[in-house]
Order: structure tokens, then sequence, then C-alpha cells
């Protein structure tokens, strides 16, 4: 749930760095390989080594000292770095990349849906209400149960109301003592029962909040349960927040899941508490991601960062914040995307945009000015080119540029705005398989034509010479980034493999080295570590994947079947087959 920091915890986050506040982050030199002097912790022979530099070198071998890589070249290069006390790994041939930068992800919420009532994928109202009802019985009466991962579109459409949306009757009957609140699979929408809206207060006379929609029946005027965009979040506000012991489970099931994926980095939402949890495993040596946490966008918020002199990447290579983020519109899915015209299959409807124009401009000034890192969720083109023009607000306005702000998920652009993003310096930070996730009804949203202009357009974002990081979005969509580079490279169906043939939207498609880039070297761009780590060269930290498949070479449905055979962090395994 999306919650404001409180003053105090802000100030304790300046505990966070051992070196204290310093200022906005500037590109740092390259490291320059050293002559080595010492035996290797670690050595990594006979294997195909993709470095992920801009050159697309590839080598056999890598060493590892003191959570670093202190040499990369062919199996005989790093020979005489083999000590009596060096531990060697035979790679036999199997590929090593840098570890997976998750660029855009909710690792802390997504750990406690993997622990409430999991919806993904349902296809019908009786699943789903056996399932929240087996969770209501094993519950306390009164005690809140949550889930995620419903989605209208793939339930029956005579199951749903003349809305097409699902109503609060299923959930009154699975769970009659408890209130219920369970978000959509892209977390925008929200679906509760009679209890739950009780305990927010929301009835018949319950007007829209700004930026948000309760859903009423026509005929009846009652709410049906369905609350949109900011009418979710207000309801979600009364759920009691997570005791420290239920935090830490959420975690570690993140934690757990990252190194099984080949995540190695996340650049997440955060809560004060998580951020105390993450600090508490990095000082004990057990923290096995490295952690790059936003907080909202609110003036609040800026004022203590302000306060307390922290600016964008402040911390160690281990936990950092200082970026901000706003939510500008909705999804499409749930037709809540700010489009500049109407939905095609609703024409009522433009969307739901969750600021003014002025609003957002102000925000975002002001961030900039306190030399924080601001990013932007904008799915429709509608708040696309809101954000844009905030952005430029800003640099005129601050006189700065080289922020490194960043669109998130920048999802359907006008064509007129692609150039933008190189222009402005503005990171597109998208997720691969929201594009086939949402191939199935995307088209019958936006309309053809708005789709081949600049729908998921990842590569004409490449081509206009914007910088574009790639993430996941879990619990969105799954964390695992096998499936976000087979989305990327086929623009085809990860439930039913080379499905449409030759791929939606087919030019957008990217090769292999390329998706892997944007899930390593370009997404530790987007959070300023590129001098530290995303590539595979001497200096950088030890953060790899050992994977069971060659990802360059495989054919294209085997990608979704590789899976890590070896995750390490800082020199470490984390992970091991």
């Amino acid at each position: 749930m999306r919650r404001t920091a409180p003053l105090a915890a802000l100030l304790a986050l300046a505990a966070c760095a051992p070196g204290g506040p310093g200022a906005y982050p500037t590109s740092a030199a390259s490291p320059r390989p050293a002559l080595p002097v010492q035996a290797a912790d670690v050595v990594l022979r006979g294997g195909k080594v993709f470095v992920a530099d801009s050159a697309g070198t590839m080598a056999e071998a890598l060493a590892i000292r003191d959570g670093k890589i202190v040499a990369v070249g062919r199996s005989a290069d790093v020979a005489a770095l083999v000590g009596p006390r060096t531990e060697v790994v035979e790679l036999a041939g199997r590929l090593v990349t840098p570890g997976m930068n998750d660029a855009h992800i909710h690792f802390g919420s997504g750990g406690a849906s993997l622990l409430n009532v999991q919806l993904g994928g349902t296809a019908s109202l009786d699943t789903i209400e056996k399932l929240v009802k087996a969770a209501a019985d094993a519950a306390q009466p009164g005690e809140w149960i949550q889930g995620r991962g419903w989605d209208q579109t793939r339930l029956p459409a005579g199951e749903l109301g003349a809305d097409g949306w699902p109503t609060r009757a299923v959930l009154d009957r699975a769970a009659p003592r408890n209130p219920v609140l369970l978000q959509r699979v892209d977390g925008h929408t929200f679906w509760a029962n009679a209890r739950a809206l009780a305990a927010g207060g929301i009835t018949r006379a319950t007007p829209n909040p700004q930026g948000g929609e309760i859903v009423h029946d026509p005929r009846t005027g009652e709410p049906t349960g369905i609350l949109k965009e900011a009418a979710g979040d207000s309801l979600a506000e009364k759920v009691p927040a997570p005791t420290t012991a239920q935090l830490r489970r959420a975690i570690d099931a993140a934690l757990d899941l990252a190194a099984r994926t080949g995540v190695t980095s996340v650049q997440t939402e955060t809560s004060p508490a998580e951020v105390q949890a993450y600090r508490a495993l990095r000082d004990a040596g057990t923290l096995s991601v490295r952690v790059y946490g936003w907080l909202p966008l609110e003036w609040q918020t800026i004022r203590d960062y302000r306060e307390t002199g922290i600016t964008a990447g402040f911390g160690d290579e281990w936990l950092r914040v200082g970026m901000l983020k706003g939510y500008v519109d909705g999804t499409l899915g749930s037709r809540t995307a700010y489009m500049l015209e109407p939905f095609s299959d609703d024409p009522t409807t433009r969307g739901i945009a969750r600021y003014t124009q002025a609003r957002l401009d102000s925000l975002v000034t002001a961030a900039d000015a306190a030399g924080l890192q601001v990013i932007l969720h904008a799915i429709g083109d509608g708040a696309n080119r809101m954000a844009l023009d905030a952005y430029e607000h800003a640099a005129k306005a601050n006189g700065t540029s080289g922020r490194r702000h960043r669109i998130e998920h920048a999802q359907v652009l006008d064509h007129a705005d692609i150039p933008r993003f190189r222009q402005l310096g503005v990171i597109a930070s998208m997720q691969p398989t929201h594009a086939t996730s949402d191939m199935r009804w995307a088209e019958l949203r936006i309309g053809r034509d708005r789709a081949v202009e600049g729908a998921y357009a990842w590569r004409s974002l490449l081509n206009a010479g914007a910088r574009v990081i790639f993430g996941t979005d879990f619990a969105v969509e799954p964390m695992n980034p096998m499936e976000g580079i087979y989305s990327a490279v086929t623009r085809q169906s990860r439930d039913e493999p080379g499905i449409p043939a030759g791929g939606w939207l087919p030019e957008q498609k990217l090769t292999r080295p390329e998706a892997i880039r944007l899930y390593t070297a370009a997404s530790a761009y987007g959070e300023w570590q590129e001098a530290r780590k995303g590539t595979l060269r001497p200096g950088m930290l030890a953060d790899l994947v050992v994977w069971s498949d060659d990802l360059l070479t495989i054919p294209d449905a085997q990608i979704l079947k590789t899976e890590p055979w070896m995750t390490m962090v800082g020199g470490r395994v984390v992970y091991h087959q």
C-alpha cells in the first residue's frame, strides 16, 4: 500500500550511509583494470562471459577478489590468479551475465503478495470466491483479507456486472465476517466487499476523490465494490500496517525469489519501515540484493529530504534512497490511463489524470531543485506528455540538466513525444512483459493506429537516442526476468509461445544482447551506478548469474525455461542449483 513517510522515520534514513549526504550524483569514470597482485577468492572459467559493455565483449573466465571483479578474459588469462585457497567454478560452457537489475519493482509489497491470496490467472468468479473463502475461514473475525492478481478481462462477461466489473456480492458471500480488499493485477483498481467499504466510510453519497472513482450501480446508486486509483488508495490506508515480523517475512520471500531468478539489484517502492528492515539485513551481512528505494512524490517528503540533506542516490552500495515517484495516471486495463483522445472501446472517457499540470510542474520542479531523482508513472499518451512537460518545466525553472529523471512504463506515446526523451534526458523505464500481457486487448482500448504509433515502443525510443531501462513491475508481472527478455525479443505470448506468428508490432523487437543490456548495464545507468555494476569489467561489483542455458543462442521458447545455475552478489553465492 502507498503510505506517507513520517518525518521521524525519514530522519533515520540519514544513518543508512556511512558517507553521509552528498551532491547530486555525477557519472564516475570507468574503473581502470589493475594488475592483480594476489590470488583471487573465486575464479569462474571455461564458459561464455557476456560482459554487457557497449562493445559486445565476450570472454571465457573471470576472477573475483573482495567482492569485485579483478580480471576478465580467456581461461588462461586468469590461471595465474588461482591460489591454494581460490574457489574454482568450472562453467562447462555455461553463459555468465551481469546480475539482473530490476529497474521497477514493488519488492516488499510483492513479497507480501506471495503470502496473501494469489489471484493471478484466475478465470472464474467461482474460483476467486473459493480462494477468498479459504483465507477468511483461516482468519479471525474482523481481520482484513488481502489479495492481488484478478483481471476482469480474463473473467466470463456473463459473470460480471453491467459495467464489465465484478461486484462486491461475490466477496460478501466468501467473507461475511471480514473486510476484503483485492488489488487488480495492475494494482490500480481495488475490489472490496461491504465490510471493507464500511471500514472506509464509503456509501452511495461518498463523492469521488481527486484522481479517483468510486463505481456505483446505475440502478441503485450503491457502490459496487470497485474503486479506481485514488479511491482505492484511500481505502487501502485503512488496512493495518504490517507488523515487523510480517514485513520481514514478505521481504524474505522476495529475497528468495530474487536469488532463484537471477535478480541482484532492485529499484523499488519502499516505506520507511522497509528501509529499516533492509538496513538490518545489510548490517547483519544477509542482504542478498542491492536496493535503491523510492518514496512518494509529495511536498512533505521533499521537505524532509531537504532537512536531512538526502539527495539522489544517497547511501552505499547495498542500500540507497533519494528517488521520488508520482502517479500521473492509471492503467490501460482499467481504462484509467490518461489519453490525449478517448478510449476506442469507451469514447466517453480519456481516463484519469491524477494531477493537474500546474501541480505536477510544481512538485517536479521542487524535487529537481532539491537534487532528488523523480520518476513518474505514466501509461497513456496524455500522461506521458504531462510528465515530459513537467520535466521540461523543471529544467527551465532551475537551469538544470542531466538529472536522469524517468518515466515509468511509458506504455503509449504520441509520435511527437518520442524524440523528447533524448532531448530532455528523460529515461524510459519500461517493463517488456506488459506488452505481451496487454496485447490481448490493447488494440481494443486504443485502436490499431495508436498502437502502431507508440505502444510499448522500446525500439522506437532507442532509435531516437533515448535511454531505455528494463524491469518487471513485480507483483504486477512475474519477477522472473526471463519472461521480460522473451517478451522483448519476440513480442509473443508467454502463455502460448510463438503466438502471434512474427510477434505483435514486431518492428519493436530487440536483439538478445540488447535485451540483456537493458536489464543490466542500462538499469545501472538509471540509478547512477554504471561505474559500479551492470557490466563484468575489472573493478565492478561481482554481481552475476550463471545460466542453465545459453540465452544468446537457444530457440526463443527455451528462454522461458532458462533459470540460474548460480547467482552471486558481491562474490557471494546466494543461489546454486
